[in-house]
C-alpha cells in the first residue's frame, strides 16, 4: 500500500474541564459523531475528547497509518469515530489552546481512534497540573465512513464516561417502569449488560460502581422534576451497598 499519510507527532496541551479537542480542519466535518462518553461531536464541527485529569498540561501522541492498527488490550479505554478532513487538521488544547499540527491531506476520508492510557492510575491519584501516570494517543487512517464506537473500557474511569450512551438507551426502553421500583430495576440490567463489572464488583472491588452510577444518574436526570428519588440521589453510601447486594445476587 502506498504510505500517502504515515507519520508521527506529539506535543503538550493544557486539558480543561477534562478536555481537549480535536478539529478537522476548515472545511472538514465529523460523521454522525454524537457522544461516546470519551468523544464527543454533538456541539459543534470538532471532537471533543475526555481527558483523565481536570486541568493541567497532557502529553498526546497522534500516529498518522496507513491503515488501521491493532487494538491493545492493555489499554484503559479507545473510541472510534469518522471524519472528513478539511486543510490544517489539529488537535489543541481546551478552547482552542496550543495546538498539534496533524499532517493529513485535505479531502479524505479518515478513522479515528482515540485511547487514553493508565486513566485510571490518574484518577486514583488526583492528577492535577503535576505529570501525571497517564498517556493519550490519537490514531488516524484512512477509511470510509462507519458508525462510532467504543472499542475498549477497561477501568472504572473510563466505564463512567462510556456508559453514558447505553444509559440514555435502557431509560428510555425501561420508560414504563414504574418509580421508585424502576431504580432496582436500571441496576440489574446494568449489571446484566456488563457481566464484567458484576463481577469485579462481587470480587470485592467497589471502584466499578461507578459504571452502574452512570446508569442511575440518567434515572436522576430523567425523574428530577418529579423529585421521587431526592432521598437517594445524593446518598453514594447507601446507592453503593445496593449496587453491591445486586451484583452479589447474580449468578457469576
Amino acid at each position: 500500500m502506498t504510505s500517502w499519510l504515515a507519520g508521527v507527532v506529539a506535543g503538550e496541551l493544557p486539558a480543561d474541564y477534562s478536555q481537549v479537542e480535536l478539529h478537522p480542519g476548515d472545511g472538514g466535518h465529523l460523521f454522525g459523531m454524537g457522544d461516546i462518553g470519551l468523544a464527543n461531536g454533538e456541539f459543534g464541527e470538532h471532537a471533543i475528547l475526555t481527558t483523565a485529569r481536570q486541568y493541567g498540561s497532557i502529553r498526546l501522541t497522534v500516529q498518522v497509518l496507513d491503515e488501521e492498527p491493532a487494538l491493545d488490550p492493555s489499554w484503559d479505554a479507545a473510541v472510534e469515530f469518522s471524519l472528513h478532513t478539511g486543510e490544517s487538521v489539529s488537535v489543541t488544547g481546551w478552547a482552542g489552546e496550543g495546538i498539534i499540527a496533524v499532517p493529513l491531506p485535505s479531502a479524505a476520508d479518515v478513522r479515528v481512534r482515540y485511547v487514553v492510557l493508565d486513566g485510571q492510575a490518574a484518577q486514583d491519584q488526583a492528577a492535577a497540573d503535576d505529570d501525571g501516570p497517564e498517556r493519550y494517543l490519537v490514531q488516524m487512517w484512512p477509511g470510509t465512513q462507519a458508525p462510532p464506537r467504543v472499542a475498549v473500557s477497561s477501568s472504572p474511569w473510563s466505564q463512567y464516561w462510556t456508559f453514558g450512551g447505553t444509559a440514555a438507551g435502557l431509560l428510555a426502553e425501561l420508560a414504563g417502569v414504574p418509580d421508585p421500583d424502576r431504580l432496582v430495576v436500571v441496576i440489574d440490567r446494568a449489571l446484566a449488560a456488563h457481566p464484567d463489572v458484576a463481577g469485579r464488583l462481587r470480587a470485592g472491588d467497589g471502584r466499578y460502581r461507578v459504571g452502574v452510577i452512570r446508569y442511575l444518574q440518567e434515572l436522576f436526570r430523567i425523574t428530577h422534576t418529579a423529585g421521587t428519588y431526592d432521598d437517594v440521589c445524593h446518598d453514594h453510601e447507601r446507592l453503593g451497598h445496593l449496587i453491591d447486594e445486586r451484583a452479589q445476587l447474580r449468578d457469576p
